[in-house]
C-alpha cells in the first residue's frame, strides 16, 4: 500500500496523546470524587455519568481519529496504466555560448540573461516539446526534444562558454543542427528561438535559413547586448585582448539576425530594447498548429480512502450523539442503600 499524502501520517501521534489525555482526565475525576464522598455513596450520587459509556465514547473517538488520519494520507492500492497525450509544437532554443556572451552590458551578463529568459518562457509552455542546441565555434545538441521541462532547466544551467572546444560564433551550424533535431522529431509545427549577440558569425547563414524554411521551421532571433559595444571580461580585472594586445569590443549584429528571421517567416527582437521579446514570441507560437502525440504512460494508483472515510465518519458522529448519562435519580433511590 502507498500513500499519496504521507505527511499526514505524522498526525498519528495525536492518537496516543488523546488516549493519554483521556486517562489523565479519568484519574482527575476519580481523585476529585474521592475527596467528595466515599465509594459506597458515589454509586448513588454519581447519577449523570456512566464510566463504561464514557470509555466507549473515548474508543469511538480514537478509532474515528485514526480513520480520519489514514483518510487524509490518501491510501492507495492497485494501479492503472493510462496513456497520456499532449498537444503542442516543437521548439528548439539555440543558445550562443561564445565568450562574447560574458559581456556585462546586460546584467549580470548576456548569457545569464538569456538563461533567465528561456526559463521564464519554459514556465509558461504547456505540452510543447523543447530542445536545446548550444553553440560557439561549433554546434552541440545539449538537450533532445522533451516535455520534461525540469530536465531542460538542468541542461540549461550546465551550459557555459568554457564547454565548447572551439571559439567563434557558428550561427549557421547551430541553425542547421536545430533544424535536423526538429525534422527527426517529426512534429507538425516547428520553431527555433535563437538567442545570440550575432557577432563574428561563421558559415553561410542565408543557406542555413533556407534549410530551416524548407523544414517548416520559423526562426525567432533575439539579439543580446548593446550595439555600441562592450568589453569581454576573462577575469575580475582583465578583459579579452586580440593577438596584437588590443582590447576586444563585442557588438550586437542586428543585420544578420534580422535577415535570418525574415527568411524563415519568423521575427527579430532586440532584448535590450524589447524586454517583452519572449512574450511576443510566445504569442506568435500560440497561433501555430498544435500536434497531438503520445507523451508517456501514466501510472495512476487507485485511491482507497473510502474504506477509512465512512467508518471514521460513523464513529465520530456516534461519539458525538452518545450520551454518558447513567441511571436516573429515581432509579438510583428506588433501591436500598446498603
Amino acid at each position: 500500500m502507498n500513500f499519496g499524502a504521507p505527511n499526514f501520517l505524522y498526525a498519528l501521534f495525536l492518537v496516543p496523546i488523546s488516549w493519554f489525555l483521556f486517562q489523565r482526565a479519568r484519574r482527575l475525576r476519580s481523585e476529585r470524587a474521592d475527596l467528595f464522598a466515599s465509594a459506597h455513596l458515589l454509586r448513588h450520587l454519581s447519577l449523570d455519568s456512566d464510566e463504561r459509556r464514557r470509555r466507549r465514547k473515548e474508543s469511538y473517538f480514537l478509532i474515528g481519529l485514526l480513520g480520519v488520519i489514514f483518510c487524509l494520507s490518501h491510501p492507495q492500492y492497485g494501479e492503472k496504466r493510462t496513456p497520456v497525450t499532449r498537444e503542442g509544437i516543437d521548439i528548439v532554443f539555440v543558445l550562443d555560448t561564445s565568450l562574447s556572451m560574458l559581456a556585462e552590458d546586460m546584467l549580470p551578463n548576456r548569457l545569464e540573461q538569456a538563461r533567465r529568459e528561456i526559463e521564464g518562457l519554459l514556465s509558461r509552455l504547456k505540452g510543447d516539446r523543447v530542445g536545446i542546441v548550444s553553440f560557439a565555434g561549433t554546434a552541440v545538441p545539449t538537450c533532445p526534444l522533451t516535455i520534461d521541462y525540469g530536465a531542460v532547466r538542468m541542461f540549461l544551467r550546465g551550459v557555459d562558454p568554457y564547454t565548447s572546444s572551439r571559439s567563434g560564433t557558428a550561427i549557421a551550424k547551430a541553425i542547421l543542427r536545430a533544424t535536423r533535431m526538429l525534422v527527426e522529431g517529426g512534429g507538425a509545427s516547428r520553431a527555433i528561438i535563437l538567442l545570440t549577440d550575432g557577432e563574428d558569425h561563421e558559415g553561410d547563414v542565408r543557406a542555413a535559413a533556407e534549410k530551416a524554411k524548407e523544414a517548416g521551421a520559423r526562426v525567432f532571433a533575439v539579439g543580446l547586448g548593446a550595439s555600441e559595444g562592450e568589453l569581454i571580461p576573462v577575469s575580475r580585472q582583465e578583459f579579452k585582448r586580440d593577438e596584437s594586445g588590443e582590447l576586444v569590443v563585442t557588438r550586437r549584429d542586428d543585420e544578420t539576425l534580422r535577415e535570418l528571421a525574415s527568411e524563415t517567416g519568423g521575427r527579430h527582437y532586440v532584448l535590450r530594447d524589447q524586454p517583452d521579446a519572449l512574450d511576443r514570441i510566445l504569442d506568435a507560437l500560440s497561433g501555430l498548429e498544435k500536434q497531438e502525440y503520445k507523451a508517456r504512460i501514466a501510472i495512476v494508483r487507485e485511491e482507497q480512502y473510502a474504506w477509512f472515510l465512512w467508518p471514521a465518519t460513523f464513529l465520530i458522529v456516534l461519539e458525538a450523539i452518545l450520551s454518558t448519562a447513567g441511571r436516573t435519580r429515581k432509579e438510583a433511590w428506588s433501591g436500598r442503600i446498603e
